[in-house]
């Protein structure tokens, strides 16, 4: 048998809460691991944080396959317990191995690994009591509390994995481990990407031999780099433009407030009371070698008031205008 050394999980989650990401990173390498056992057909039955070691070279050993059945396997009554302790670590159950089903496979893991992770993000598993037969009935009837509601700064997608691995029935977990493992590290992937300079697991934590994790967050902080950059040219751009912008909106204004000024007087012009001044001022302009009659008054009085005479009055004003107009010729022939 290999000989590993390192700490176990287990005595790192009581030294405190860890940062998320490191413990997403961890997660990650166990689901590698999972998925490594469960394609050759062996589910391990017993995923806590006891039998997880960390390297010192940051690489992650799933340990203790005592328990382990092969997938298809039916479990008999004696094989429940042992010396009549169920097997299994009831705060890391799944639901059906508290129950005691006869088949279970991969995702009876799938639920335990959702439990550590539980643990490793919130400092608590989803289902604690003294009394392990309660925490069994838990594990089978119980909702888990969601790890957000315990801890704030948890990525949404890192909470609704978490829920989803904790699904009371196998079918409604993700189908395998190699899914749960590319979700962690897209959750790792992305943070990095929306959170810039943020801390996050250095490649040494996430192991040497975990190569695709180490992979995507390189490419990650490239990315996270690349896309800095681009934002503030974008953001140079963008303020040139919007000063550009803001200069001909004030140019349009201005000649908008001309415009309405002029349309004001204009109106003001036209829905003044006219006064017989302004028809006489209209009749002079109408002189043309003769005085106007009635009909070319009330003509040009509309034209330039939009104003219609009635034609009685405008026959009186002829008659009024032309005597003014005669008198004004002789009082200046006179001067």
């Amino acid at each position: 048998m290999e000989l590993v050394r390192g700490v176990p999980l287990g005595k790192r989650l009581k030294g405190g809460v860890l940062p998320w990401a490191l413990a997403v990173a961890w997660a990650a390498q166990i689901a590698q691991a999972l998925d490594a056992a469960h394609r050759q057909g062996v589910v391990h039955r017993d995923i806590k944080p006891a039998n997880v070691l960390l390297t010192d070279e940051g690489t992650v050993k799933v340990l203790d396959f005592g328990v382990a059945k092969f997938m298809g396997e039916t479990l008999g009554a004696r094989d429940l317990t042992v010396t009549g302790t169920p097997l299994g670590s009831p705060m890391y159950m799944s639901p059906e191995q508290a129950q005691g089903a006869r088949e279970i496979d991969h995702r009876s893991d799938l639920y335990s690994l959702g439990c550590l992770l539980h643990h490793a993000v919130t400092g608590r598993p989803p289902f604690t009591s003294s009394t392990p037969w309660a925490v069994l009935r838990m594990q089978i009837e119980d909702t888990p509390i969601a790890p957000v509601e315990l801890r704030g700064g948890i990525p949404t997608a890192l909470n609704d994995l978490i829920l989803h691995l904790l699904a009371k029935r196998p079918e409604d977990r993700p189908d395998d481990a190699a899914a749960v493992r590319d979700r962690l590290l897209t959750i790792l992937v992305e943070d990095v990407l929306m959170t810039p300079g943020r801390d996050v697991p250095d490649l040494a934590d996430l192991g040497s031999t975990f190569d695709v994790a180490g992979r995507f967050l390189a490419a990650a902080r490239a990315e996270a780099a690349r896309i800095v950059e681009e934002a503030e040219e974008c953001k140079a751009v963008a303020t040139r433009r919007a000063k550009l912008m803001v200069e001909t909106a004030r140019r349009e204004l201005k000649a908008l407030v001309r415009r309405t000024e002029d349309i004001d007087a204009e109106i003001d012009r036209i829905t003044a009371p006219m006064s017989e001044e302004d028809f006489y001022q209209v009749f002079k302009k109408s002189i043309d070698g003769s005085y106007p009659s009635a009909d070319q008054l009330r003509r040009d009085v509309e034209a330039t008031y939009g104003v219609t005479l009635p034609q009685r009055e405008t026959e009186r004003m002829i008659n009024r205008f032309t005597n003014r107009h005669t008198a004004e010729l002789q009082e200046d022939h006179i001067a």
